[in-house]
């Protein structure tokens, strides 16, 4: 009979590689936080609260509770808590949205993790040319751990999200993680694809420049100036090389390996290179649209800069929050006595 040591393997030392990951990130995204705002944490920015707030206001303060129905002495209280609450100076908001340092020091995290595993992998390619002779049985001690240690990446970022995207972005990024997390499981139970899954962490190449690009437009950067430009020309230019004729290859993959492996193990991975493909092309087409190559109408605004609104001519006014829709909204609509209005500044929920 044999003993549990046996049985379990290597599973233990997987399993802290995993952990060691894991926490690795965890600390890295609060330096981060530190370094670059001086603050460990910040509250949370709930983008359905918010909607809810101002559909309040504009409704004079009454509530409609959960049988659809509301009393006079309800709207009368909420009506007067409304009016005695003070409005928020501009002075205080720094041009900066709730939820934006988050996003800043996320997609920093995301950017380091993406520059780790993206040169990991083409390492792994380029040194063991076995991954691409047999992309099915062949494994090496490098790519497993390339895994292991992308897991615990995904996993602290998993929490990150869940923690602090509050917004219908969240679903997206849910689905994007579990398919890659699946893929994981699936090479880490059965012993097989490790080839697949390496080939795949070679997208890790385009989001150094997706995240990169995702930042400058963070920092409220301008669409035209040069190095905005660079960096969206390289980010569309390893989007086509690294996500897809990489999804396409893979793709190409399943379908001929159909023959050489059981019905179940080509359908689970059909539906994951798929489900990547699918993400890819959604990608494509928003960073086509956001860049003005599908034409002015669908090009997205620069947001705000992350930087210190010019406030020293502008008088003190109340502070009106307006919702556009389920990913942008806008911020610091000021009113100057009450009769000429500031632009509003859209916040950069989403980045692409």
């Amino acid at each position: 009979m044999k003993d549990l040591a046996d049985l379990l393997g290597d599973v233990p030392a997987k399993i802290l590689w995993v952990i060691i990951s894991f926490c690795f990130f965890r600390a890295l995204q609060f330096i981060v936080r530190w370094y670059l705002f001086g603050k460990w944490t910040w509250p949370n920015f709930n983008f359905f609260t918010h909607v809810r707030n101002r559909i309040r206001r504009n409704r004079g303060g009454a509530e409609v509770v959960e049988t659809g129905t509301t009393t006079a002495e309800t709207a009368e209280e909420e009506e007067a808590v409304v009016e005695n609450e003070q409005e928020p100076d501009s002075r205080d908001l720094l041009a900066i949205p709730p939820n934006k340092k988050w996003r800043i020091s996320n997609e920093c995290v995301s950017l380091i993790h993406s520059v780790i595993s993206g040169l990991w992998a083409a390492y792994a390619l380029l040194y063991y040319k076995e991954f691409i002779q047999d992309l099915i049985y062949f494994r090496c001690e490098a790519g497993v751990n390339l895994i292991l240690m992308s897991t615990g990446y995904l996993l602290h970022d998993l929490v990150d999200l869940l923690v602090n995207e509050q917004s219908a972005r969240i679903i997206e990024l849910l689905f994007h993680h579990v398919v890659v997390l699946s893929a994981f499981g699936v090479t880490m139970f059965m012993n097989r694809f490790l080839g697949v899954v390496i080939f795949g962490l070679l997208m890790e190449l385009n989001s150094i420049f997706l995240h990169s690009r995702s930042l400058l437009n963070l920092y409220g950067v301008d669409k035209k100036s040069p190095s905005f430009r660079m960096i969206a020309l390289l980010n569309m230019i390893t989007l086509f090389a690294f996500r897809l004729c990489v999804s396409a290859y893979l793709l190409y993959f399943v379908f001929t390996s159909i023959p050489d492996v059981p019905w179940w193990q080509s359908l689970i991975n059909g539906i994951v290179i798929l489900s990547l493909a699918s993400t890819n092309t959604v990608l494509t087409y928003r960073l086509l649209a956001a860049d003005g190559l599908l034409g002015s109408r669908r090009q997205r605004r620069t947001p705000a800069a992350t930087t210190e609104t010019q406030i020293q001519n502008i008088e003190s006014g109340p502070l009106r929050t307006e919702v556009d829709d389920d990913e942008h909204h806008t911020i610091g609509v000021q009113t100057i006595s009450g009769a000429t209005t500031v632009p509003s500044v859209e916040d950069a929920t989403q980045t692409v």
